[in-house]
């Protein structure tokens, strides 16, 4: 097996011109190939003459060790001469070293993979704002390979079991959705009371933000307890009025006419 693996990476530094082969080797590859793992004879099912290009440095490494373990060729055959294995080592040697230059800083194919369980879940929580979402929770484990890394596309392997339980996530996930007039927002909560809830908090939260605070009565609409702010069933205007007169100046608005307009909505004085 290591000869059908020294026989095969000459034939394909010759196809790839990765280097010169010397007219010695050639032929001693001939001579201890060919005869057996050409086109029209392949033992093992190995046809060097119509190998494709490869590149497995590992393999390599382990012919230049049974090589020089004397291994190789196996013993029904004729060994290697000292010189004719010097030969031999020594162009393999070679030619690994110059594949290993010319593919210096080259990582590899990069493998189309999935998201990681952190990746996903990291992901839908970023394209829909919900913090607490952990879509990722039913799923197993994600392997680590040999490389020690959960995100390495060799590992991230997909499996019948698991398609079903990205499709149940997904479904999980819908009943997240809350359809607006206007679009749609994803909520931590799957239930249309919690809502709705969400909603009049953030209604709540417009009416704190411009009443004024002991000043006010409250009312009821719709079972939602109000700040009305002035006991009149109107918003107070002050704090508007301040906030008019501030974006006024700076747009150049007649302070004159801004005065006017606050005599008017807030002073006590009658119109007539």
């Amino acid at each position: 097996m290591i000869r059908q693996f020294l026989c095969g990476l000459m034939i394909l530094a010759m196809s790839a011109g990765a280097a010169e082969m010397p007219a010695e080797v050639r032929a001693l590859f001939s001579r201890k190939c060919l005869n057996c793992h050409s086109t029209e004879k392949h033992k093992g099912d190995l046809d060097l003459e119509r190998a494709q290009i490869g590149g497995d440095g590992h393999v390599w490494e382990m012919v230049v060790e049974q090589i020089e373990l004397g291994e190789m060729p196996p013993k029904k055959e004729t060994p290697l001469t000292t010189t004719e294995e010097k030969m031999l080592v020594g162009w393999v040697k070679g030619t690994l070293h110059d594949i290993a230059l010319e593919n210096a800083g080259d990582p590899g194919p990069v493998v189309l993979r999935r998201l990681s369980n952190v990746e996903y879940t990291y992901t839908l929580r970023d394209l829909t704002g919900v913090l607490d979402l952990d879509p990722a929770r039913e799923f197993p484990v994600d392997g680590a390979a040999g490389e020690g890394f959960t995100n390495a596309g060799a590992a991230l392997v997909m499996s019948p079991a698991l398609l079903t339980k990205y499709l149940d996530a997904a479904k999980d996930l819908a009943n997240h959705l809350v359809l607006l007039p206007d679009g749609v927002r994803f909520s931590s909560s799957d239930s249309p009371r919690d809502w709705t809830d969400e909603t009049l908090g953030q209604i709540r939260a417009i009416y704190a933000r411009h009443t004024a605070t002991g000043e006010a009565v409250q009312t009821v609409a719709q079972g939602i307890q109000l700040d009305t702010g002035t006991g009149e069933g109107r918003l107070p205007l002050s704090r508007y009025l301040d906030a008019l007169q501030g974006r006024g100046s700076e747009e150049g608005l007649s302070p004159k006419y801004l005065a006017i307009l606050r005599e008017a909505l807030s002073g006590t004085s009658s119109s007539l």
